[in-house]
């Protein structure tokens, strides 16, 4: 395995009892809004005019292979305190299809840490989509679906599809579930009742993994659109802002409300406002003292400042790949969240 060891020294509380050893494998997981990660070839059953070359954007052969050299960049980065060339998975959104996923994971640096594509096509008029990288020497895949979210009184209503990927890291089952919730477009209040709904079939996914194992591993990750406070999050999805709330009622904690809320750490920003709209969050079979299965050990936002606008109106704020229709050759709108989990030797 080419997972980092880490090791810690456990120092028991009690007078005259000698200090413990223990080493523990590391891993890495992550999330990446990619912002428009689209080819440059018309597809006529989507809204992709502004990603052409004669678009708006001219978006061109170039321009794209750019982007995907500007991607595979940050993804190989994440998480290289412990583990080099990568998470071991990762959820990503917006991206166009299976073919620019693909064009991702063919990256140089991508195919070196040996990615392989998940992407499975919903229903969003732009064509955007979830979609899933994972290394296949550290992560097994047992299969992939997809859950569509219908809203009865809404039958034009058309968003991103979730994506379900089950599989095993170090020996334990884990399952991940990959979102990226309707807009906040038409205002914040206007829109709640669709992120909500999106919460809920994210929940009822969840439901239904714990009521064949109460213990499962499972990471609920994507652009949320929506803070770790909101009620889409915090009400509806039920992710506990506290570990002995998810143990004892709602199965689920995020590890992000406190980064958010007390921390005051963003991972995209609007009108001087930082949000945190990429989070990850966990269920309780992934909390607990005893790790001799998969555990939760940090979170962090990824914001190095090769990401970040370093100059104008914007400095501090990630760097784009176009601001106001004008082409910057950066990164995307978001940092990536990402989280170290480990397991006992």
């Amino acid at each position: 395995m080419k997972n980092i060891i880490l090791t810690f020294i456990l120092v028991a509380v009690f007078f005259g009892a000698q200090a413990q050893e223990k080493s523990y494998n590391v891993t890495c997981i992550a999330f990446y809004n990619l912002e428009n990660l689209f080819d440059t070839i018309n597809d006529p059953n989507i809204n992709d005019e502004e990603f052409l070359p004669e678009g708006s954007n001219r978006w061109t052969g170039d321009k794209y292979l750019e982007k995907l050299g500007h991607m595979a960049d940050v993804i190989t980065q994440i998480g290289d305190e412990h583990i080099k060339g990568g998470p071991v998975c990762i959820g990503v959104s917006e991206v166009e299809n299976i073919s620019a996923l693909t064009d991702l994971a063919n990256q140089p640096k991508m195919k070196a840490s040996g990615y392989v594509p998940i992407l499975i096509e919903g229903p969003d008029r732009r064509g955007v989509d979830v979609g899933f990288l994972y290394r296949k020497d550290l992560f097994t895949l047992v299969n992939a679906t997809s859950h569509r979210l219908v809203v009865a009184d809404q039958p034009n209503f058309r968003t991103r599809d979730q994506l379900l990927v089950k599989g095993i890291i170090l020996g334990d089952t884990v399952h991940f579930i990959v979102n990226h919730w309707p807009s906040r477009s038409g205002g914040e209040k206007r829109s709640a009742p669709m992120r909500a709904a999106t919460a809920q079939l994210a929940r009822t996914t969840v439901d239904s993994i714990m009521a064949v194992n109460p213990n499962a591993k499972i990471f609920i990750m994507g652009d949320l659109n929506d803070n770790p406070t909101n009620a889409s999050v915090y009400k509806v999805l039920k992710a506990a802002r506290d570990k002995e709330t998810a143990i004892n009622i709602t199965g689920l904690y995020n590890p992000m409300y406190n980064m958010f809320k007390v921390q005051g750490i963003g991972s995209n920003a609007y009108r001087d406002s930082w949000s945190l709209f990429d989070q990850i969050i966990v269920s309780k079979g992934l909390l607990g003292d005893d790790k001799s299965t998969l555990k939760l050990y940090k979170t962090l936002i990824f914001n190095r400042n090769f990401l970040k606008q370093t100059e104008g109106a914007f400095a501090g704020y990630p760097f784009r790949t176009y601001v106001g229709g004008q082409y910057q050759g950066g990164y995307s709108d978001h940092f990536p969240a990402y989280m170290f989990l480990i397991k006992e030797k």
